[in-house]
This record gives C-alpha cells, structure tokens and sequence, in this order.
C-alpha cells in the first residue's frame, strides 16, 4: 500500500541513494553530483515546501518537494525520484498526483511547473498523462557537460 508523509533529515541518507546512476541523480539533482550527498539534500529540502516521502508498505520509495512558491498562485515540482525497486508498481504516479493534491489543498496553488530533461522520456511523457503541458525551453548541461533541452511544463490545478 502506498502513503505519504513529510520527509525527516533521517529520510535523506536513504533518498540520496534512489538515483542508480549520474543520469538519474542528474534528473533528480541538477545541482548536486552523484552520488549525491544526503547532506547537500537535506538541506536543500530546508529551503523547500512540503518535502515528501511516499512509502510502499512502509519503506521509502519515492520523494519530492515545491520550490519557489507564489503564494495563492503557482509554484513548482523538483527533486522527483522513485527507488528503483518501486518503479512499475505506480509509484511515480501516486507521488505525482500527491505533490498535486498538496500544492492545491495545502498550499493553495492555482498552477504547476516543473523542468523535465528531454532525455528523461518516461517521465515526459507520465506528466503529459497528468495534464501537464510544455510551454517553453530552457538549455540545460548534464551531468556529462552535454546541452540538453530543459523542458518546461505546468499544469492548472
């Protein structure tokens, strides 16, 4: 059964270790390396709304948190990420429709945004599913030092 709960500074050792790889740490931490340092995460979550932990029978499984909120307004999604070993059991979803459940009941926002790397396919194309909608670009360096596209999407809650 999946639930969600506010994150803890304990949380952050176990979260820092989703990513299996550069990319994925990159999708989920541009400004952070991989590994990432839990640390580096937690604090970055002081500075974040509702840092949240969803958990698959009450292990961790995912987080994510809101940045850069306009009150009453709009605000945005970032450090999305899913323990591999919970990908394919609805996960993604579940953290994805309780970050948008959040930001509009708790917070009040009208709208979403969020930065997906155009490499990150699956999840391009999970937040289409949700109703998000790309309306702009911003050109991003990986992990690599590539450019990459930043796609930039929203939603109205």
């Amino acid at each position: 059964m999946l639930t969600f709960r506010d994150s803890t500074q304990e949380d952050f050792k176990r979260i820092a270790a989703f990513p299996a790889n550069a990319s994925e740490a990159f999708y989920m931490f541009p400004k952070g390396t991989f590994p990432i340092d839990p640390e580096q995460l937690y604090e970055v979550s002081l500075t974040r709304r509702v840092p949240t932990v969803i958990e698959y029978n009450g292990e961790p499984a995912g987080y994510s948190n809101l940045y850069d909120i306009d009150e009453g307004n709009s605000g945005w999604l970032g450090n999305v990420i899913i323990s591999s070993q919970f990908r394919r059991i609805g996960a993604a979803r579940f953290l994805i429709q309780t970050m948008l459940n959040r930001a509009k009941e708790e917070l009040g926002l009208r709208e979403l945004n969020l930065i997906c790397h155009s490499t990150n396919t699956k999840a391009l194309l999970m937040y289409n599913q949700f109703g998000f909608k790309p309306y702009d670009l911003k050109v991003l360096k990986n992990e690599e030092d590539i450019e990459i596209a930043g796609i930039l999407m929203k939603i109205t809650l």
